[in-house]
């Protein structure tokens, strides 16, 4: 009966910002009316709660066994409501955001429309040549790849059920046809004939170039091949893969591998991705006749073998025990051998939990079983299992917890990656017997809220990127036993409400080798000196960025900090919390900094009293975004505050005025 009293939604014409607010003051309304007694969210007892279970037994005794249970006092924890009420603001602020793309997009095709009605109107039919269509190409071209930007930012809404909807009625768009292997042709259009591409120069000179380089640099060279042509490939990726090959050296990997890009661009087997917005490349691409040397190379040698002539690329394991999963790989026709694999890498399959099976198929003997569980795989070293493209455009699902539960057979694994996987909520605690473990790759990892207590038993663990997993609110205290930890992303610092179990911000001093770590606070009273004073004795941190989960005002912020660590190179702070920087982060103070990035300041107002003469200010690249309040005119920041100043980046600082930034908010002045 109660069911059917449910009162039905009632529908409004509110906007989706005004329901979002209605809400949000509803659940201050309910908060008031709840018990204030918090509940431990750990689920930890104390003496206080077994006197409480005796009372209430005692109290129940005399209950019939078919009666409902005694109702007895719930704890009530408020922080539910917090947190609801904060994911509901972050789902305001990405309506807005939403709701102003939608605007750009508007603009943006109003523009479009305007060229292509130009061309038509400026275009005599009668005189159409080839010279003609050469000039109007580039704007086709131009455009095209603005559409195809724009199409890439339209957020994913596409479901299981809608997706049977449209299936049903025939309305299938071109990705859902990728998808389905209908349409996935990744073969490099000049390796269709291997007997020309032999013949042809740019080969010859690919092969003379590829024997001047080193093992080593062959490898890296060769591992090109699995990426389809003319795609951007990330430089931190390619790092992290490349340790886990063993070709790069684990000190010192990101000069090295800087060095081999550098060697590559070169000799021109590369090309860096220029943009405007970074200080140098961070991203490199492969031209078509370059690429195709590259995979006949690898097939030949048999280090990477996807490719066919006029077939879909296949699942295959080589000589050198490369296997790279992609589309359709999981329903092969035959499974690759598990006798020594090195490498599994992720190059474009969307459903890759089928790979559980290489562990768990069980052979006829029981005994047998045991023993090859931990043999089929000794061999492999880098599981890529997640996305290597930048792009968010490929979802990757892995549904079965078996093969969470496998991977501790993979003894000598150490690169481990599960980036952009959405569907894991937590990671087994078979992660912890991977004692050889470098790289543990979660960035993107949207539904993971909970990683193992034991992972301080990654002994070896160099890298550990966490960015991008939202739903992470605090850490295992254990992650301090990382002795070896250099690069440490996504750290959470948790509420106090986890206090006992999560991994406090000084805890992080033990951690003598840290160089790089970026840091999400999700309470509402750490500022910005507090931070810093749990970090000076991070001896080795070059790179720091600092994320506010709220939107918070935090007034004054006593500490005992003068200036930041002589050795700490980058710093950016990401909705910051307060109105005036602190007198340690003025320009004047700012000897070593050579990177400052403020952005998302609702209330910061200034960078600190203007100084009679020029600081000696060290920072080379400013960039200041979405600080509303922020007034400096483009005389004082350069000459005054920031005389050292080669790159500036203005976004959405309207009183940030007369800077000579271009369209995009950027100045260079290597390009002034």
């Amino acid at each position: 009966m109660a069911a059917n009293n449910k009162s039905q939604p009632q529908k409004s014409r509110d906007t989706l910002e005004k329901k979002v607010d209605k809400i949000s003051k509803s659940l201050s309304e309910l908060k008031t009316l709840l018990c204030s007694i918090k509940q431990d969210p750990v689920g930890r007892s104390d003496k206080d709660e077994g006197i409480n279970q005796r009372n209430n037994q005692k109290e129940t005794l005399g209950r019939s066994r078919s009666a409902p249970a005694a109702l007895t006092h719930v704890a009530f924890d408020d922080k539910l409501i917090t947190r609801l009420d904060h994911r509901l603001q972050v789902l305001k602020l990405k309506l807005v955001k939403l709701e102003q793309f939608q605007t750009n997009v508007g603009e943006e095709l109003d523009k479009h429309l305007s060229t292509v009605q130009s061309l038509i109107k400026n275009l005599d039919s009668s005189r159409v040549s080839s010279q003609t269509t050469f000039w109007i190409k580039p704007d086709l071209e131009g455009m095209e790849t603005k559409i195809s930007d724009l199409f890439y930012q339209v957020p994913s809404l596409s479901g299981k059920p809608e997706k049977q909807k449209a299936a049903a009625y025939g309305f299938q768009d071109d990705e859902e046809l990728i998808h389905q292997g209908k349409s996935c042709f990744y073969l490099p259009s000049m390796y269709t004939n291997v007997e020309d591409l032999t013949k042809g120069e740019v080969f010859r000179q690919v092969i003379q170039k590829f024997k001047e380089l080193e093992i080593e640099q062959k490898i890296c060279l060769l591992s090109f091949a699995v990426f389809p042509e003319n795609r951007e490939v990330h430089r931190t990726m390619l790092m992290y893969w490349w340790i886990g090959e063993g070709v790069l050296p684990v000190e010192g990997a990101e000069e090295a591998v800087r060095e081999v890009l550098k060697e590559f661009t070169e000799k021109n087997l590369v090309e860096p991705v220029e943009e405007r917005r970074k200080v140098a490349p961070s991203s490199y691409k492969m031209n078509p006749f370059v690429h195709s040397s590259v995979v006949l190379l690898s097939k030949e040698i048999g280090i990477f073998d996807i490719y066919r002539k006029g077939k879909k690329p296949r699942i295959k394991k080589t000589v050198m025990g490369k296997v790279c999963l992609v589309e359709g790989s999981s329903i092969p026709k035959k499974m690759p051998s598990r006798d020594h694999i090195e490498t599994v890498f992720n190059v474009s399959e969307s459903s890759p939990d089928f790979t559980f099976k290489w562990f768990s198929e069980k052979p006829s003997n029981k005994k047998l079983m045991i023993k090859l569980s931990t043999t089929w795989f000794k061999s492999l070293k880098v599981f890529y299992l997640g996305r290597w493209e930048r792009s968010k455009k490929r979802q990757i699902q892995v549904q079965n917890p078996q093969l969470m539960q496998c991977l501790k057979h993979l003894k000598n694994l150490r690169f481990l990656s599960f980036q952009g996987i959405q569907t894991i909520r937590s990671l087994n605690s078979s992660v912890c017997k991977l004692r050889k473990l470098l790289i543990l790759d979660l960035r993107e990892c949207y539904g993971l809220k909970k990683l193992p207590e034991k992972i301080g038993s990654l002994e070896n663990l160099v890298y550990l990127n966490m960015t991008g997993c939202y739903m992470l609110e605090w850490i295992p205290f254990r992650l301090a036993l990382l002795k070896r930890l250099e690069v440490l992303k996504g750290f959470v610092v948790s509420d106090e409400v986890y206090e006992g179990v999560a991994c406090k911000l000084n805890y992080l001093k033990g951690l003598t080798k840290l160089r790089k770590l970026s840091i999400e606070i999700n309470r509402d009273d750490l500022g910005v000196g507090k931070m810093m004073e749990d970090l000076v004795e991070l001896k080795a941190l070059t790179s720091l960025k600092v994320t506010w989960r709220r939107d918070i005002f935090i007034g004054e912020d006593s500490t005992n900090i003068k200036t930041l660590p002589d050795q700490l190179k980058k710093l950016d702070l990401q909705r910051f919390p307060h109105e005036e920087l602190p007198t340690w982060l003025h320009p004047e103070n700012l000897l070593h900094l050579k990177k400052l990035h403020i952005g998302g300041g609702r209330r910061l107002k200034g960078v600190g009293d203007l100084p009679e003469k020029a600081t000696k200010c060290a920072v080379e690249v400013l960039r200041l975004t979405s600080l509303p309040k922020l007034k400096l005119g483009w005389i004082e920041l350069k000459q005054i505050y920031f005389p050292n100043l080669a790159f500036l980046e203005n976004y959405e600082c309207p009183r940030v005025t007369l800077t000579p930034c271009d369209g995009t908010g950027i100045w260079r002045s290597d390009q002034d």
